[in-house]
């Protein structure tokens, strides 16, 4: 019996090492290595496709005639339409707000009299509210991450600011700008916004 006892279990450890020498010899070999977290632009020819906007918006308040800057983390669920259509919602880069020049508080706002930008880098995604046929669904599988060079009407709808009791969403209708895709161009820097909040 002891044999027995002792020969399974060395049976059982040589089917252990065994199965994992085959998954490391099919890994190396498989798409394993190339999994990706975020979803990637992919192209069967070498053209180059336009896939982000990238941004700085600066929300400010008036004390007095002094402007004040802002001060949070990062600004959330910013809400970008291209030719009055809904593109991705996103949020803006995190910041360390910690080395900030002297901080207050204004309202509902943390804020410094030093100009504090939040840099947005916006994935150009469209989501169309319904698919209608199998066609509408392929077309947005193939356009998925592509502008064709062109004028368009880029508006930030609205975004949210982190404030000292919650945060508070912005709506900004007038921050309304045109943009000019190029053949070969890949992302657009589209400037510095400053946003005036109450409080």
């Amino acid at each position: 019996m002891y044999v027995n006892r002792y020969l399974l279990i060395n049976a059982a450890r040589g089917l252990i090492v065994a199965a994992t020498l085959a998954l490391a010899s099919c890994s190396e070999g498989g798409s394993d290595l190339y999994r990706y977290d975020e979803p990637t632009i992919y192209s069967s020819s070498n053209e180059v496709v336009f896939s982000e906007l990238i941004l700085f918006l600066k929300p400010f308040v008036y004390e007095g005639a002094q402007k004040k800057y802002v001060v949070a983390d990062r600004l959330r669920n910013i809400v970008v339409k291209i030719n009055n259509r809904a593109w991705t919602a996103s949020a803006s880069y995190e910041l360390d707000t910690l080395h900030t020049g002297e901080r207050s508080t204004l309202g509902n706002y943390r804020v410094t009299s030093e100009p504090v930008g939040y840099p947005v880098q916006i994935g150009v995604v469209s989501y169309p509210e319904s698919f209608r046929t199998a066609g509408e669904y392929a077309d947005l599988l193939n356009n998925y991450f592509y502008m064709p060079p062109g004028a368009y009407i880029c508006q930030v709808a609205s975004f949210d600011v982190p404030g000292i009791s919650g945060a508070t969403t912005v709506y900004t209708p007038s921050l309304a700008f045109s943009i000019e895709i190029k053949e070969g161009q890949r992302s657009l820097s589209v400037g510095e916004f400053e946003v005036l909040l109450t409080y």
